[in-house]
């Protein structure tokens, strides 16, 4: 049975500016689009938008669903403005847990704070007795407390692992494990269990399709002990339940475990590109660049492999036909991934990506374009941490930071996502930042101003460059005859209210195959 959906603005993102009347939608596919006269012979239903703006079905192209899912569950931090307010807030917690419990805390963003110190490992160990983490907002750095690097068997006399730090002063641990050497405690916590997993992994999804989005790809599968268990978390959570659309990609740490597991990708849980980390973040300092650190001038970051081995990664992923998706940030990071990829390019119409790429300048993007790459960015990564971002990186080098503009004026193909939980998920937050590169609330011309783009532009990112980085664009990012019926409708129209108003709208409903997955109690535009 058909079902006619019109009565308010539909826009189909196949040009600037173009709408439809009506959009005639049967099983999960848009099987015509135009008037209303026209199509409504052929309907067996109407359901009415009431004003209402649509949209094709908004897509976050980076995220951690699972680890976003944990953020919901565990002591957000983000908003913590001092040392002082983070201690009190998890002591709250620590001292009613037991001795066995893990207390987690996610978000730390010490450039907030007046004096931008984490605490000390002294300070970590007097708030209790639990095993503590506080993941700083990156994920690429957490604060220990004794009891949860005793758990990891980290002392002072344990070497930095490969790819990662193990920080200390004067030969003493200090609680603070960057990149690799987090994953000493994090991947070995015994309360991931499946009940974890499903409960974090519904908490996420019911929280993504209320901000409208439909789908996203996500990076899970080796943090949460065999990749058999989040894999498990995804059929029965998303599979069974139809409610998103998760394309995975597969960390090379795990990545033939899942080839020789033959998991069969389906509409809701797709398997995607082998990803590679390739350097770490510029909050810790640990992306890798090509000169040092303006505050730091003995230290340019770290490669988390060696060309060699990222080569041998490289060669795995094609013996199966998979792209590789890497995550790059420092400008040294891009340079020597993208001669890897030269040497090694993917099948005739395949596309590999670069997430992140937060630091160019004209011979990388030169180099990017010549290949069959696609680029995957945070817009909200122009907020927050800018300020600090230019003191460590200078102002001549920061006029590459977090490219916008010049990767779609090179002719790359690029999409837009959160990298939730280290932002948050909400699509109008990134349009907004894609379009002013400011904060809320602020006024300037924006932060690298050159590199903003129009409001299509950023709409764009989250709908066509979604679908177009995963070979899905003939199916999925417009509005139009043969594609997916997945649809996100807000209250406002993104392309026409003020511009400050953007991260305000609010969603009506998240439509996934034609069915309404989530719908506002109360809309504005049915009174």
């Amino acid at each position: 049975m058909a079902t006619l959906w019109t009565g308010g603005t539909i826009y189909t993102m196949a040009k600037v500016g173009e709408t439809v009347e009506a959009v005639l939608e049967q099983d999960g596919k848009i099987v015509a689009t135009g008037s209303v006269k026209g199509l409504l012979p052929q309907a067996a239903s109407i359901q009415q938008l009431h004003g209402c703006v649509m949209y094709p079905g908004f897509v976050d192209s980076h995220l951690h669903i699972i680890g976003y899912g944990e953020k919901l569950k565990h002591i957000d931090v983000s908003n913590v403005k001092s040392k002082d307010q983070l201690l009190a807030i998890i002591r709250q917690r620590m001292v009613t847990a037991t001795p066995e419990e893990w207390i987690i805390a996610i978000g730390l963003n010490e450039t907030q704070f007046l004096a931008p110190v984490f605490p000390t490992l002294a300070e970590l160990d007097a708030l209790g007795k639990a095993h503590l983490i506080i993941k700083r907002s990156c994920h690429h750095l957490i604060l220990a407390n004794s009891k949860a690097l005793a758990f990891a068997g980290i002392t002072n006399d344990t070497p930095s692992p490969e790819g990662g730090i193990i920080d200390k002063v004067n030969g003493q641990v200090t609680g603070v494990l960057k990149d690799a050497a987090l994953y000493m405690i994090v991947n070995q916590m015994p309360h991931i269990t499946p009940a974890y997993l499903e409960d974090a992994l519904g908490k996420a999804v019911t929280s993504l399709q209320s901000y409208g989005l439909v789908g996203g790809h996500s990076e899970d599968l080796s943090y949460y002990g065999p990749p058999i268990q989040p894999i498990a978390a995804f059929r029965k959570i998303v599979e069974e339940q139809r409610s998103f659309k998760v394309h995975l990609l597969q960390h090379h740490a795990v990545f033939e475990e899942v080839v020789q597991l033959h998991e069969q990708s389906s509409l809701f849980v797709e398997f995607g590109a082998m990803k590679i980390f390739i350097d770490g973040a510029f909050g810790g300092r640990t992306a890798a660049l090509r000169k040092p650190y303006c505050d730091e001038p003995d230290n340019s970051g770290m490669l988390v492999h060696s060309t060699e081995q990222l080569e041998a990664y490289m060669q795995l992923a094609r013996k199966y036909g998979q792209t590789v998706a890497v995550h790059a940030i420092g400008d040294l990071a891009i340079t020597t991934i993208v001669e890897v990829f030269a040497k090694y390019p993917p099948q005739e119409g395949q596309l590999d990506r670069v997430i992140h790429c937060s630091l160019v300048d004209k011979d990388i993007l030169q180099k990017l374009a010549a290949l069959p790459v696609a680029v995957d960015m945070q817009p909200q990564f122009v907020q927050g941490e800018y300020k600090a971002e230019l003191a460590r990186l200078g102002k001549q080098r920061a006029e590459g930071l977090h490219p916008l503009k010049s990767l779609l004026a090179h002719g790359l193909i690029v999409a837009g996502g959160s990298d939730a939980p280290i932002e948050e998920p909400n699509p109008l937050h990134g349009i907004y930042a894609a379009v002013t590169r400011r904060n809320f609330g602020e006024l300037h011309d924006g932060y690298g101003s050159k590199e903003k783009i129009s409001r299509f532009e950023a709409v764009r990112l989250y709908t066509v460059g979604a679908a177009e980085i995963i070979g899905q664009h003939h199916v999925r990012g417009k509005i139009e005859a043969g594609y997916t019926a997945d649809f996100t409708v807000f209250e406002e129209d993104i392309f026409k209210v003020d511009i400050e108003k953007v991260p305000h709208i609010d969603v009506a409903y998240t439509v996934i195959e034609g069915q309404i997955v989530y719908a506002k109690t109360k809309k504005r535009c049915e009174e």
